[in-house]
């Protein structure tokens, strides 16, 4: 979160460029509005390419909290079903249950399923082991994120960078470039332009560490239920504890 000062100062410096006149009265009625108004009407290619990256970014996120609901990972009476399938001896009808329920805990159920033939220390490893396999999984989806924030940011830069580029080239090719750049008018659209690349990909980056750490909290949480889960369907396999021979 060290970028959030930097995005901050961004999203200001945008809004002072955006106000017809510097009182904080002009900055909440008219800045915000003046400023995003003037993005959508005078975006270019650089502004369309980071406005198309901060909407995919968007829906990878809707998409990732989509698969991380919780009726989804862990769905609401498979341990029972499971359970009482296992009471009825069919264990065969219980391992594929899990298969088919295609979910992050019916992994772990099968996982420990697939070794009733073995030792408990045996089953007990394999959930274990399966619940650790599906956090990696479920974190390097999320890690995609930590690349989307740098990426905002880097190309937030550059498009402010090519924006600077292309106004220094354009002046040159003018007779007289003193007017130029004394004209409020062209300034104040090599401003827009400047901090409108900023602002795209400070807000790409800022919802990417956004969605990134508040996916990684949620799935900490669910493969902690994950374990708790195995645990209690490991209940009836556990060895009753050794008594001592008086």
């Amino acid at each position: 979160m060290r970028v959030l000062p930097l995005f901050i100062a961004v999203l200001f410096a945008g809004r002072a460029a955006a106000a017809e006149a510097y009182n904080a009265a002009a900055f909440m009625s008219n800045g915000w509005g003046a400023f995003l108004g003037e993005l959508f009407r005078s975006i270019d290619v650089v502004g369309f390419v980071l406005l198309v990256m901060l909407l995919v970014n968007i829906g990878m996120c809707a998409d990732l909290f989509n698969h991380l609901r919780l009726s989804k990972l862990i769905p609401e009476g498979l341990l029972d079903d499971v359970q009482e399938e296992m009471g009825n001896g069919e264990y065969e009808k219980a391992l594929e249950m899990c298969t088919k329920s295609d979910s992050l805990i019916g992994q772990v159920f099968a996982a420990v399923l697939s070794k009733t033939d073995y030792s408990f220390d045996r089953m007990e490893e394999a959930m274990r082991g399966e619940v650790k396999i599906q956090g990696l999984v479920w974190r390097q989806w999320a890690r995609q994120f930590q690349v989307f924030a740098f990426g905002g940011f880097l190309l937030g830069f550059l498009g402010a960078v090519l924006e600077c580029m292309r106004f220094v080239a354009d002046m040159t090719g003018r007779p007289n470039i003193t007017l130029a750049l004394a004209s409020s008018f062209e300034m104040r659209a090599l401003l827009y332009n400047f901090f409108a690349a900023l602002f795209l990909g400070g807000l790409m980056a800022l919802l990417s560490l956004a969605a990134y750490t508040a996916a990684t909290s949620k799935l900490e949480k669910m493969l902690l239920e994950a374990e708790r889960l195995g645990e209690e369907l490991l209940d009836p396999f556990r060895p009753l504890p050794l008594t001592e021979e008086e």
